[in-house]
């Protein structure tokens, strides 16, 4: 083989290297641009009690916690509860009560976070009730389809497994 023709065999494989890194630097930016447009929140569901430290009595709360993990601003409308599996599943939304919840719409930046409580001072049979009238069967095998549902402005569903001091709540409170 000639020296032209070893270099237009390089030049024909440069040019291919070039076009295979072009493609994958492409695919990187898109993945990148997807990964930071997509909705990345965090959620948990429980019983918390707030100390007011001013002499007040410590308030029993469920609280939805919700922190947004991001980069994308995230608007939370409501939350909820849905117990059940397929078409059997049943849906609530919660309201909010007492002191140190936040309303909704609560918009969260990338790192906030947004609290929803229901105060047992401003609903004191928030647990009987949710347990006899909405829950209903406070058996193992219902509880285990319990979940919290944060609901986001752009229509996403965020599922929340409660934490198991809630669970024993709602056990006692039916009992």
């Amino acid at each position: 083989m000639t020296l032209d023709q070893q270099i237009n065999v390089w030049n024909a494989v440069g040019t291919w290297l070039a076009g295979i890194a072009t493609f994958a630097a492409v695919l990187v930016s898109l993945y990148f641009s997807r990964r930071s447009e997509r909705i990345r929140i965090k959620a948990t569901a429980g019983l918390r009690q707030v100390f007011a430290g001013d002499g007040s009595p410590v308030e029993d709360h469920v609280q939805i916690n919700v922190v947004n993990h991001g980069d994308r601003t995230v608007t939370v409308n409501s939350v909820g509860w849905k117990i059940g599996v397929g078409t059997k599943a049943r849906f609530c939304l919660q309201p909010v009560s007492g002191t140190w919840t936040q309303d909704y719409p609560k918009q969260l930046a990338h790192g906030e976070a947004g609290s929803f409580l229901v105060s047992f001072m401003a609903t004191p049979d928030w647990a009987k009730h949710f347990a006899t009238g909405f829950v209903k069967d406070v058996s193992a095998k219902n509880l285990k389809s319990l979940r919290a549902l944060v609901h986001t402005s752009l229509g996403q569903t965020v599922e929340v497994v409660p934490e198991g001091n809630l669970l024993e709540k709602l056990r006692e409170a039916a009992g």
